[in-house]
């Protein structure tokens, strides 16, 4: 990227993708620098000043950005983005009902902009305005159907207003979504608890069930990661330990490919290829599109 870019000092296409790609492997001054040239070279572009806007309040830099996006909202007053951006760094800057004002004309370019509603939602929330928020949660889960978190967050703000009726089709619907999803199952147990006191408190069982899972993964990951840092020191007894003690807690857990892939690997290096190729084996099963896995495989052979 960073030839291309020597060979197309002008092309902001390029230019555009060399930041972006700085950004996101945390370059961030680097990116900015990139977004600033971009916007020296093509100062009526309004996506160079959003995109260096994004970059600066990314970065902290929320006045700076500030400006860039309201250069930009003046050079392309119908980019929709540019208003969504110029909002949320209004409301990180905690200017909330100027921030409430733009997300408005925003949503009255797209009327079905997914951002635009939830992060305007989310200003409505702040500004106490409860009932807003709910009418924008309920546009937004029209838009997306599946999208289970919008449809809890619609589901808490239609219970503070005691609609509790609606509160709970929403809930069970963020449920049929997402089965697992703690906040909704906890939510849903206490709207339910006066009405129905028996799933309720079988909801409340699902909520502390899913909680304790959740416990054994990330104590199963913590292992993992120790593990990890004895490989590095070529410490593999230890790391098959770790592995070994992180494998018995998890079980099935949605961590069990990864661990039995880093035991059989640890298993090789240590001299054990019979039972490193077994590790291996079960971690194929378990996620048999895994390409380091059937490579390992493959030198070792099967």
């Amino acid at each position: 990227m960073l030839k291309a870019a020597a060979l197309a000092p002008r092309d902001m296409e390029t230019l555009t993708v060399l930041a972006q790609v700085q950004g996101r492997i945390g370059k961030t001054s680097e990116a900015i620098q990139g977004f600033q040239s971009i916007v020296r070279l093509y100062p009526q572009k309004a996506e160079t000043h959003l995109n260096l806007a994004i970059a600066l309040a990314g970065a902290g830099q929320l006045d700076a950005a500030l400006k860039e996006a309201s250069s930009a909202v003046t050079l392309a007053p119908k980019l929709v983005s540019a208003h969504i951006n110029r909002a949320r760094i209004l409301d990180d800057l905690h200017r909330i009902d100027e921030a409430a004002r733009e997300f408005a004309v925003a949503q009255r370019l797209a009327p079905a902009n997914p951002d635009c509603l939830y992060y305007w939602s989310l200003v409505e929330r702040e500004r106490g305005n409860i009932s807003k928020e709910s009418e924008l949660l309920q546009k937004l889960v029209a838009v997306q159907p599946d999208n289970y978190k919008a449809a809890y967050f619609l589901g808490r703000s239609l219970q503070e207003q005691s609609r509790d009726t609606e509160a709970i089709s929403v809930l069970r619907r963020a449920l049929v979504i997402k089965p697992d999803y703690e906040a909704a199952l906890y939510l849903l147990s206490r709207v339910l608890r006066k009405t129905d006191p028996e799933e309720s408190q079988r909801l409340l069982q699902d909520y502390h069930a899913v909680q304790q899972k959740q416990s054994t993964l990330d104590q199963s990951k913590s292992l993992g990661n120790e593990a990890y840092a004895a490989a590095g020191k070529q410490d593999w007894p230890e790391a098959i330990r770790l592995l070994r003690k992180a494998i018995e807690l998890c079980d099935s857990c949605e961590a069990a490919a990864g661990l039995h892939k880093n035991l059989g690997l640890a298993l090789c290096k240590n001299g054990d290829i019979q039972a490193g190729r077994a590790e291996l084996e079960i971690s194929l099963h378990l996620n048999p599109v895994d390409p380091d896995v059937v490579k390992a495989l493959e030198i070792i052979g099967r």
